[in-house]
């Protein structure tokens, strides 16, 4: 195969066309069989464009003319990929396949769960919308029917316990994940109407005291979520703690580990579970309604700096470490003076009032709650002779002595620096519920029986580890929306089809560099639904 010109006379001008030819016989002879015609050679600039052709054409690439050239459809490609090659590398992927090994179906279950898992860092919505998703968007094409969604999510959470211990092997392994301390945490989603029967009132962290909800628990380590749980939703959070420490020893082996966790479900059986079970842990307390605890407090902490911190007591192997945050402190007090500025005038306006007869003293003391709310604590008042009040100075200057600070118990030997850094390192728990809730839509839930609504919390749960698989622990977005924009399209010329991605960007080729990830191929055949 090779580039042939041909010259033609016209008028006595010559004109010189290009083609590619290949030699073939013909009756008996040599004769050239012209494979594409390129057209008239003017220039210099056309004869190398004939010349690039011609070298194409030896290296057994398709040459199409653009005007038979269609491109009936655009699909997501580049987070999909990524997420697909991080699934393989971290051992997402052979978690779930073995776990699922002995179910035997007429479809993939680990493909669909892997779809419905990226969906939701595509366009988080019901199974019904990530199936049209996976039909219309995501590429390779695959073959979903309804009923094979429905059926891995009852298969996913059957196995749920397999998976999750499979799923920490295989990380510990591939990100050196260290189970040395672990965090953990509790949040809630509510439900619109009627729930499955896990839902139930309870304490809203969403404000939706009127709504009945689930409670979420999840188990980090290093940034990466190791274990989840669901509970009915009027859970008391102090009850779940042993249940998951009790999972923890038994399903991970976890036997030397620092429980990091906030004040919210802490008991003393909490706390003497875990020490009898031998576990360090690292704990923050409630600042009031405790002698020690308010004793404690209220210590001088020395040192400069924005933040300081220093141990202040120690007894039966657990260690006091008071932290404070001068700016904070600064803002609280400011705080703390425009509500006894606000409350005294809202005092005022009730005893002018209660003066003159306008308000009846028994209805007083409910005046005085709606009115000053939980600051009402701040104050003392009388109303057996008129109605008269005054500052609690008491709990006033309590209130001024822990203004920017926060308590912490631990059994660990870390310095008082280092317990305050490990315990703040529990905001990255809040920020994987605010992801799940607010980047992978974790509420609305569309499932009505348990089963389903676990299901679904657990494809939320495998999308908040995929998530920061491809961010590596950062909480910015930025990746996702790089990878997003990597697009695959469908091409289609002479009966034949092909698919072939756009260029990958800088910050493209940065990403999957960072991620130890090949670029995917360029151009790929097609592969049928």
């Amino acid at each position: 195969m090779f580039l042939k010109i041909s010259k033609k006379k016209y008028k006595d001008k010559v004109y010189k066309y290009a083609s590619i030819v290949e030699s073939v016989r013909k009756d008996g002879k040599s004769t050239h069989r012209v494979v594409q015609n390129i057209g008239r050679i003017k220039t210099e600039e056309d004869l190398e464009r004939a010349k690039r052709i011609e070298e194409a054409y030896k290296k057994g690439e398709k040459i199409v003319k653009l005007g038979d050239l269609s491109i009936p459809q655009t699909r997501e490609y580049g987070l999909l990929w990524a997420a697909d090659e991080l699934w393989r590398k971290h051992g997402v992927h052979d978690a779930l396949r073995d776990s699922l090994s002995g179910r035997k179906t007429e479809f993939d279950i680990e493909r669909i769960i892997f779809l419905l898992t990226v969906n939701r860092l595509y366009n988080p919505g019901s199974d019904l919308s990530a199936l049209e998703w996976i039909e219309e968007m995501a590429f390779p094409r695959e073959d979903v029917e309804k009923q094979w969604v429905y059926r891995s999510l009852d298969k996913l959470i059957e196995e749920k316990d397999s998976i999750e211990e499979n799923l920490l092997e295989n990380l510990k392994e591939s990100l050196d994940l260290s189970l040395d301390m672990v965090f953990y945490d509790l949040t809630s989603t509510f439900f619109e109407g009627e729930g499955p029967e896990l839902a139930d009132f309870g304490y809203s962290r969403d404000h939706r005291g009127d709504k009945e909800q689930i409670v979420l628990g999840v188990v980090m380590a290093d940034g990466i979520p190791v274990a989840h749980k669901v509970w009915s939703g009027n859970t008391a959070d102090v009850s779940t703690l042993k249940t998951t420490v009790d999972d923890l020893k038994e399903r991970f082996g976890i036997e030397n580990v620092v429980f990091v966790a906030d004040r919210g479900v802490i008991s003393s059986d909490n706390l003497e579970d875990l020490e009898e079970m031998g576990y360090d842990y690292i704990f923050s307390t409630k600042r009031r309604r405790e002698n020690l605890v308010e004793d404690l407090l209220t210590e001088e902490v020395e040192g400069d700096g924005k933040v300081v911190t220093e141990e202040v007591h120690s007894e039966n192997g657990k260690k006091y470490v008071v932290c404070l945050n001068r700016e904070r402190r600064k803002d609280q007090l400011d705080n703390l003076d425009n509500i006894r500025k606000e409350c005294e005038e809202k005092l005022e306006e009730l005893k002018k009032k209660a003066d003159k007869g306008g308000i009846q003293p028994s209805k007083l003391e409910k005046k005085i709650e709606n009115k000053l709310g939980k600051n009402k604590r701040l104050f003392n008042h009388n109303s057996e002779d008129g109605f008269s009040y005054s500052i609690d100075k008491e709990r006033w200057d309590y209130e001024r002595a822990i203004a920017g600070k926060f308590l912490l118990v631990t059994t660990t030997d870390l310095n008082s620096w280092n317990v305050m850094v490990a315990y703040k390192n529990l905001k990255d728990v809040e920020r994987a519920f605010d992801e799940l809730k607010n980047l992978l839509k974790l509420r609305p839930i569309f499932h009505r029986t348990d089963k389903r609504v676990k299901a679904h919390v657990f494809v939320c749960y495998l999308a908040l580890l995929t998530k920061r698989l491809i961010t590596e622990g950062s909480h910015s977005n930025k990746r996702l929306k790089e990878l997003k924009s990597l697009k695959v399209h469908e091409l289609n010329t002479d009966n034949e089809t092909m698919w072939m991605r756009n260029e990958t960007s800088h910050e493209q080729q940065e990403i999957l560099e960072s991620l130890d990830l090949q670029k995917p191929p360029k151009i790929t055949p097609e592969i049928p639904a």
